[in-house]
């Protein structure tokens, strides 16, 4: 039997496995323990189910492939399982006022794996979920993981799935920004330091947008007023993926020690999230003057104070 990891012979011997569940368990502890992760195997060409290779043996195996990556590979190929798990779901339930049996064992097992997915994808971006509200309103991610599981248990009837329906969409749409921020995190490191000196550089722009959407609501324009909104806020969701990308590629700077007047960068961009979140709370509740406050006096006060800890982040990285 021939092992090839990514395309690439491997150069082994077995050592009294008879399965192939047993070579598979044997190599992938060799993986991990260099520090990645199996994210696909095929046998022969052909896809199996991991345990019914303990039904596989050796003598019968010509060529077993295994593709291997880092840590964020594996999050995005779960990110693409769990969205079409979504979406299956999605348009199983749609019309329907019950669920078989089957159906509603299914959802008992596949509820909490897109929950330990979301958990395993929160540490790694260093997420705070209940800052993040996919609609820009309504619950946070985390009101609707918990909603999604104790909704789960009492699908009997259409009100009650049209609810849960509702928090299947709306964790489609975090699944959609998740994506968005593991693409900054998969660039090179160059580009993302573009990214923060970008944000460095263009700082007074950046601002200058958040004062015009408050400009542009006041003056009767909600439509510019909210296009310009998605943009500078989406450059500050970039900036901030960005930053996670460095910090994880770097585990030998101190990040939380990064310390300003007393002020620390961690605590920095929490509170610029909650500010944003702030923004989203206010423009659900139609509160344009809390709104306008927010992105006239607070964000720019807080961009200025971010800059000078963005320029410690270039200088370290750059050494």
């Amino acid at each position: 039997m021939n092992i090839y990891i990514n395309e690439q012979k491997l150069d082994t011997k077995l050592d009294g496995e008879t399965n192939l569940g047993q070579v598979l368990d044997e190599i992938q502890k060799w993986i991990e323990s260099n520090g990645k992760y199996l994210r696909h195997f095929t046998v022969n060409g052909l896809e199996f189910n991991r345990s019914d290779l303990t039904q596989v043996s050796i003598e019968k195996t010509e060529r077993l492939d295994l593709f291997v990556g880092e840590e964020l590979d594996v999050i995005e190929d779960s990110l693409i399982e769990v969205d079409n798990y979504v979406d299956k779901v999605g348009s199983t339930l749609v019309g329907r006022d019950s669920l078989t049996e089957k159906e509603t064992t299914d959802l008992k097992e596949g509820i909490p794996w897109i929950v330990s997915m979301i958990e395993s994808t929160k540490k790694i971006l260093n997420l705070n979920l209940s800052l993040i509200h996919p609609m820009g309103k309504g619950k946070n991610v985390e009101e609707i993981i918990s909603s999604l599981l104790s909704g789960m248990e009492t699908l009997d009837g259409t009100t009650s799935i049209e609810n849960f329906l509702e928090d299947l969409r709306d964790i489609k749409l975090f699944l959609m920004d998740l994506s968005a921020r593991l693409a900054v995190m998969r660039m090179d490191e160059a580009d993302l330091v573009q990214i923060i000196q970008n944000f460095v550089n263009e700082k007074d722009k950046v601002i200058k947008d958040f004062m015009l959407v408050n400009e542009n609501f006041q003056s009767g324009k909600d439509h510019l007023a909210t296009e310009i909104l998605a943009d500078a806020v989406g450059r500050l969701n970039g900036l901030i993926s960005a930053l996670v990308s460095i910090q994880t590629r770097h585990p030998e700077i101190l990040w939380n020690e990064i310390e300003l007047s007393d002020k620390k960068l961690i605590d920095e961009v929490n509170v610029l999230n909650a500010t944003l979140t702030n923004i989203a709370v206010a423009m659900e509740k139609n509160d344009i003057v809390y709104a306008g406050d927010i992105l006239e006096y607070e964000l720019p006060e807080l961009l200025e104070a971010l800059v000078p800890f963005l320029d410690q982040v270039l200088v370290k990285v750059k050494n």
